[in-house]
């Protein structure tokens, strides 16, 4: 993980935030607000690394080109399709998608193991 500039005046801020009492610190959350909304800088890093890596997945996957907005991406929808769906509508599909797989593997057979059998870890 990239390592996070962090200025100056926030430094010195921080200082004096952390000799606040925890009543203190509850006056300040609900003086600013936005304070409980923000994501720490270092998870943020983490999130462009994690996005940066499935871009290049997803570039090596193609050739090397650009995915499309019209491209397939997932459950028979284009990237676009996908993406234009409400809350509501994802969820309903990934609902289905994980109701049709538990379905699938309730159909698969049962197989009888001996107590003492090596399991290989993966």
């Amino acid at each position: 993980m990239s390592p996070v500039q962090i200025s100056e005046q926030v430094l010195k801020i921080a200082n004096l935030v952390s000799r606040f009492t925890q009543d203190e610190m509850a006056q300040l959350l609900d003086l600013v607000p936005a304070l409980q909304e923000v994501k720490p800088a270092s998870a943020q890093v983490e999130d462009d690394e994690i996005i940066a890596y499935f871009r290049q997945l997803a570039m090596e996957m193609s050739g090397g080109a650009a995915p499309s907005p019209q491209d397939e991406f997932l459950f028979g929808l284009t990237y676009e399709e996908y993406f234009n769906l409400s809350e509501e509508e994802a969820a309903a599909l990934w609902n289905e998608a994980y109701a049709e797989e538990s379905a699938r593997l309730d159909r698969e057979p049962e197989h009888e193991v001996r107590p003492n059998a090596h399991v290989p870890a993966r």
